[in-house]
């Protein structure tokens, strides 16, 4: 069998709807580059990877070696991470930036919100943003190399710990969940619906990410007690879950 009927056709009219999406993607990212780069949060924040977003979705292969043998020829996931533009050494890229200068990363991942191995889909699309304390095997490791770890091994469900103020708190576990990430981390989730004005922006990832990254900087020093979200009950490990990134 080559092509069933009516598929080229809906194909078509799906194509022109995810490249609506993605160029609302695009300007909602314009939007957070400009705003986080005025400290008016008590922080100021500047990507990760320079023009690039972070996507679960980077090759056109028939086949792979992944763990999940489903087709990601479109990006469900994509993302972008960023750091304080005080802690990276002059003359340094930011995506070069050490870890034990950096400390802490922010992200914004808008999701489909449906077709992840990790998590139940969503009632409808939505953005994850956050916080992250990553703690590398090498304190010396880039601050992309540790973002790309994020993206790859973030496991809501299996590694949240509470909730509280509006925030899910959980950890990195290393080598139990197939990197040598450790460390705790900070989420908030809200439909893309609710993201569709500027002062929507402002009032829901903006004010409430740059807040979290300020009081959170004020605690991080490089010799600050490791909190990587452990679980102390063992039945609360018997969950899998998490955003797939890739």
């Amino acid at each position: 069998m080559a092509f069933r009927n009516g598929v080229p056709a809906s194909a078509a009219e799906g194509y022109g709807q995810m490249e609506r999406y993605f160029r609302d993607v695009r300007s909602f990212f314009e939007v957070l580059d400009v705003r986080f780069s005025i400290p008016e949060y008590g922080v100021s924040l500047r990507p990760i990877g320079g023009n690039a977003l972070f996507s679960n979705a980077n090759s056109y292969l028939l086949s792979d070696d992944s763990s999940y043998p489903f087709y990601l020829w479109q990006p469900t996931w994509l993302g972008r991470f960023y750091l304080d533009p005080t802690t990276v050494p002059h003359g340094t890229d930011p995506s070069d930036c050490p870890m034990d200068e950096a400390g802490l990363i922010a992200f914004v991942w808008p999701r489909l919100g449906f077709n992840d191995a990790y998590l139940d889909d969503a009632d409808e699309p939505e953005c994850w943003f956050g916080v992250c304390d990553p703690r590398p095997a090498d304190p010396r490791e880039r601050a992309y190399d540790s973002a790309e770890k994020i993206f790859q091994f973030f496991r809501l469900e299996r590694t949240r710990r509470n909730e509280a103020d509006g925030w899910t708190t959980g950890g990195f576990r290393g080598a139990e969940m197939g990197c040598d990430l450790r460390g705790q981390w900070y989420l908030r989730r809200v439909p893309l619906s609710q993201l569709t004005s500027y002062h929507q922006i402002e009032k829901n990832i903006i004010a409430p990410l740059g807040g979290k990254f300020h009081e959170l900087s004020k605690e991080s020093t490089p010799d600050r007690p490791l909190d990587d979200g452990l679980l102390t009950d063992p039945a609360a490990l018997t969950e899998p879950g998490g955003p797939a990134a890739g």
